[in-house]
């Protein structure tokens, strides 16, 4: 069975692969039009490089972030369902219990 932190991991790393492909994509842009000698295709060529900098920089930060919220979520959730067993169990059955109720409702 996948552990929450493992979930998140995967989760990130799909959002992280979409950022860096939308990265890469700008960065061939930039590329494309470096034999573009125009003044002002060299300054906006220059900013996009600093904006992908950052962007990337950004990015990784987030993701740093959000895998260790998401491990420290997945603990607390592990270290409760352990201590309470019983607990989670009642509610468990109760959620299943109303969406029974809320699927039936919706057959009639």
């Amino acid at each position: 069975m996948e552990s929450t932190a493992d979930t998140a991991g995967n989760g990130g790393n799909f959002a992280r692969g979409q950022v860096n492909n939308f990265l890469e994509s700008v960065e061939e842009l930039t590329k494309s039009l470096k034999d573009i000698e125009a003044p002002e295709i060299a300054r906006l060529r220059a900013k996009v490089k600093i904006a992908l900098l950052a962007a990337r920089g950004a990015a990784l930060d987030t993701a740093v972030q959000l895998r260790a919220q998401a491990q420290q979520v997945g603990l607390r959730t592990d270290s409760f369902v352990r201590a309470n067993p019983w607990q989670v169990m009642g509610i468990a059955a109760l959620v299943g219990l109303a969406v029974g109720m809320f699927a039936s409702r919706r057959r009639d």
